[in-house]
């Protein structure tokens, strides 16, 4: 008896254990912080860094621990309130800010990183200014009147007490202004940018030049390619949050909150919608530029009327798992109400939707709701909970959760962007620092939790030993890790020129190579990156 109720006993056990391996367990691992980048400036008395991470892409082949990310526009202060105390001048009787953010930094360049994970930091090991098609710096300034901006909006760099200053305290709009916000790479090693200052999405050489700019607005460069022209009513500063590559190649973007686009008198987009539920994802094929739209809905009302609303929620990005499913960042904030939710969304069987007045007398934002959907035979894209990132260690006081990158089926890491660690309480133009981290956030999930049918992303060409490059000839070099000379194979030309960047960015050393070879004696210990015949390689001193 004794021995029938023992394998009784391990029977059980054993039962519960298999049970406990098969349901869906979710782990944050670890949470690594940013904590020392290259400075930007000083503004109103503080000192800024490079940060706001809007997006992140895993790097195949290392080891979990590399992604590219992307900067936004820059340090940018909300404003609604500012000047209101300015004195009036007769050509500003009030100077309160058309657009209601300060650009501390006009001539701020938004830029691709390159990050790493060493110990429990994140550290920056390379960045990538993005650049007009002549090969010069963009900004990230406000888009002309018409391409993204009213002529009402100016770009304010500063408060004023006195209105008469308004106007020196402004700065020129752009048309290649980008407000970037979320990046992959493709099959040829380029970078596509998504950006909500247009909206539109650009295509980037690896070493940082737009190559193609899909906009919704009138072609006038030669880079540009048209996509539908609804985009263009976008709500102020919600474009294009998201975009991921799947597998097969195709382009994913997702708007980041529902757009203002509604039909009054027979005209379109001649009035704002209040409450819409219905965001746009849209698809492009690079291969051939055929697009489709398929339609998102958020979650609606959560909490009572003074909570959030549908207009509150926005998309923070969105990944692909392979073909049709990807993981969707859903997230709002207002009155006693905070989410940050994980979705996994499939396009298999959603409706393809359309521009314009398409739908009776409506558009297809005006069909705020599943079930107006329905009755216009239109099926969204489906909608699953992958997990609440606030009941799976998510901190409630870090408001932006901006980017995914999937290491494999049961690893993904999560960024947020930080706003360069200020905000302005009463968005009055004045920053205050709240000494909020860029970070990566390293979830793993099992059981039911992993994702299924996963397929990794090899479009991204990116070669093992953290060399990347364009080239078919890859670079060698040795001994790696160095202690006072390395050498290098595979060069282009024996007279190549060469830098070498430490982890803030920066060049510490430069010339050309003698016989394969580089004196590297001087450097101190630490990780830098080789830049060498448009190839970058991490290099160590011991």
């Amino acid at each position: 008896m004794i021995l029938k109720r023992l394998n009784v006993k391990l029977f059980t056990i054993t039962i519960m254990c298999f049970a406990s391996k098969m349901s869906g367990q979710i782990t944050l691992d670890n949470t690594y912080q940013n904590t020392n980048s290259q400075t930007i400036g000083v503004f109103q008395g503080i000192t800024f860094r490079e940060g706001g991470f809007s997006s992140l892409q895993y790097i195949p082949n290392t080891n979990g621990t590399e992604f590219w990310t992307v900067t936004d526009r820059g340090v940018n202060i909300d404003a609604a309130t500012a000047n209101t105390g300015a004195t009036a001048s007769a050509q500003y009787p009030t100077c309160i800010p058309t657009y209601d953010k300060i650009y501390a930094f006009p001539n701020y360049a938004p830029k691709i990183m390159r990050l790493k994970i060493v110990g429990n930091e994140v550290q920056i090991m390379q960045m990538i200014t993005i650049k007009r098609p002549n090969g010069s710096d963009v900004t990230g300034l406000l888009n002309p009147t018409g391409f993204g901006s009213t002529a009402a909006e100016v770009a304010s760099t500063n408060v004023v007490t006195d209105c008469v200053n308004f106007d020196a305290n402004t700065a020129s709009k752009d048309a290649w202004g980008i407000d970037s916000e979320g990046i992959d790479v493709d099959s040829e090693g380029n970078f596509w940018i998504s950006e909500e200052g247009g909206p539109t999405i650009w295509k980037v050489s690896p070493n940082g030049i737009v190559l193609k700019r899909y906009t919704p607005y009138t072609l006038t460069e030669p880079e540009d390619v048209a996509i539908n022209s609804c985009f263009a009513f976008r709500r102020n500063n919600r474009g294009f949050e998201g975009i991921s590559i799947a597998p097969n190649g195709k382009v994913y973007a997702i708007i980041q909150s529902p757009m203002y686009y509604k039909n009054v008198s027979g005209i379109v987009a001649s009035a704002t919608l209040g409450n819409s539920r219905i965001h746009r994802i849209l698809e492009i094929d690079p291969a051939t530029n055929t697009q489709k739209m398929y339609a998102y809905v958020n979650d609606g009302q959560i909490g009572t009327s003074n909570d959030i609303r549908p207009r509150d929620l926005k998309i923070g990005g969105i990944k692909a798992i392979n073909n049709t499913t990807f993981l969707v960042i859903e997230q709002g904030l207002r009155g006693a109400q905070n989410i940050k939710r994980l979705y996994k969304i499939d396009i298999t069987g959603a409706t393809e939707v359309l521009s314009g007045i398409a739908y009776g007398t409506k558009t297809l934002e005006e069909l705020d709701s599943p079930a107006n959907l329905t009755s216009n035979s239109i099926t969204p894209v489906t909608k699953t909970l992958q997990f609440d990132l606030h009941a799976n260690g998510w901190p409630t006081t870090i408001e932006k959760a901006e980017g995914i990158a999937i290491i494999d089926a049961n690893t993904i890491v999560l960024c947020n962007d930080n706003d360069y660690g200020q905000y302005s309480p009463t968005e009055n133009g004045i920053a205050t620092a709240n000494n909020i981290n860029s970070s990566l956030y390293k979830y793993t999930l099992a059981g039911s939790n992993a994702l299924q049918n996963y397929i990794p992303n090899n479009n991204v060409v990116l070669s093992t030993n953290n060399n990347f490059t364009v080239e078919n000839k890859i670079l060698k070099v040795y001994p790696n890790p160095f202690t006072n000379e390395i050498t290098i194979d595979n060069l282009l030309n024996e007279q190549s020129s060469f830098s070498i960047i430490n982890i803030m960015g920066q060049e510490v050393m430069s010339g050309k190579i003698n016989f394969n070879k580089i004196n590297v004696e001087q450097l101190k210990s630490s990780i830098y990156i080789l830049k060498m015949d448009n190839q970058f390689i991490k290099i160590i001193k011991n």
